[in-house]
């Protein structure tokens, strides 16, 4: 069942413009263009709401120095670029899949463009509005897929939001499927049916992650949720509803691009400079049950190599991920080696993963050059699951680059 509020091929068609006529505070133009009537209460509501966007948009000039990104013209144009892609995400979530009687899925990373808080290259991130008023059914197969995780949330990563918690979790580690990988999972109030997620009262979201051996090649087939219980028949767009969801979007941008901004500076690069350390996760900020982090801050002139060398315990899924300031991955789609994982990474014969973070391939032996893409920092990460051991000693050294 997928019942966006407004698609975006009537987004970008006529009745996009339309929309847009009316929102944008010319309401004569749109009821020639519609031919119809527009309510004067409708239409200041609407203007409110876009009103509210256009003031969001309009300040984050004045409020991007404090945001303490590095002073170099790639970091502020890519910190711009975030905060577009933060108010996409933001249109996603609350104007066009935010209704949880009516869930379509929706991916907050999208084929290797859109980036979202510290995403994985080699993960894809499907999210869907839930409720414990409603129960759900989702189907999907695991064909060319390595790993699979269904996680429930409560709150919601925006200002105002109620407490945020990781309810609960199921992945391909007790996922029952068929013979040909396919599988249905039940989330549901009672927590009954063959895989079984049970709703708390608080429960909002759901975020699958499938982890992919190859992102560049391997395309899963879209996963499918329904809504099974009793409930209302699809309701015409209301005035107020989207005058909200377009103030929560703006919002959401916003508070994304600070919050993120903020725990860069206070939680990395002010505690760990080109190194990496454990960093306490309660769920709150929407990790994965699971996972464990460690988590830095990489900091390589052009004339330099981080060399970092571990090695992995044989039975766990790691990747390493090297970001821009505002936590996106770099570019990965068009060859570029940006990052290292179990998947896609030799070992050395001794057992370790070693690779180098350089401006340049410094041409040492057994070590992967990942590159940094005409950045000089940010932050990095090193994520292990389906693992319940001590985590590996991590060893990271400057070097000069051979000229």
């Amino acid at each position: 069942m997928t019942n966006p509020i407004l698609d975006r091929r009537d987004f970008f068609g006529g009745t996009g413009l339309v929309a847009l006529a009316a929102l944008g505070g010319t309401p004569a133009l749109a009821q020639t263009m519609a031919g119809g009537n527009v309510a004067s209460g409708d239409e200041a509501i609407l203007s409110e709401g876009m009103a509210h966007l256009a003031g969001v948009i309009g300040s984050f000039p004045s409020q991007f120095a404090a945001l303490g990104a590095p002073a170099t013209a790639l970091d502020m144009a890519e910190g711009y670029r975030l905060f577009i892609r933060y108010l996409t995400i933001g249109i996603d979530q609350y104007v066009q899949y935010g209704d949880p009687a009516f869930p379509a899925f929706h991916q907050n990373t999208r084929d290797g463009v859109r980036k979202f808080a510290g995403d994985s290259p080699e993960q894809l991130y499907d999210g869907v509005s839930v409720s414990a008023d409603h129960d759900y059914v989702i189907t999907g197969d695991l064909r060319e897929t390595a790993l699979i995780e269904f996680t429930l949330y409560s709150g919601a990563l925006r200002a105002g939001s109620t407490q945020r918690r990781l309810i609960a979790s199921l992945t391909d580690e007790t996922l029952k499927r068929g013979t040909d990988g396919s599988f249905t999972v039940h989330i549901n109030r009672k927590g009954e049916g063959e895989n079984a997620i049970r709703l708390e009262p608080d429960a909002s979201s759901l975020l699958v992650r499938r982890y992919l051996r190859d992102p560049r090649k391997d395309r899963p087939r879209p996963l499918l949720i329904e809504r099974v219980s009793a409930g209302p028949s699809f309701p015409p767009l209301k005035a107020e509803a989207l005058s909200k969801a377009i103030v929560a979007a703006a919002d959401f941008a916003m508070w994304n691009v600070k919050t993120w901004a903020k725990w860069v500076v206070e939680r990395d690069r002010a505690v760990r400079i080109n190194a990496l350390g454990a960093f306490q996760d309660t769920g709150d900020i929407y990790t994965p049950a699971g996972h464990r982090y460690l988590s830095g801050y990489w900091r390589v002139p052009d004339d330099k190599a981080l060399m970092i060398s571990f090695k992995p315990p044989p039975e766990a899924y790691w990747s390493f991920v090297p970001m821009n300031f505002w936590m996106e991955s770099f570019e990965w789609r068009f060859g570029n080696q940006v990052f290292a994982s179990s998947f896609a990474t030799p070992l050395s014969e001794d057992g370790y993963a070693r690779f180098a973070l350089a401006s340049r391939d410094p041409g040492v032996k057994n070590f992967q050059w990942i590159e940094t893409m005409g950045h000089n920092e940010g932050p990095m990460s090193l994520r292990l699951a389906r693992y319940e051991g001590a985590m590996p000693d991590i060893r990271c050294e400057l070097v000069p680059l051979r000229s």
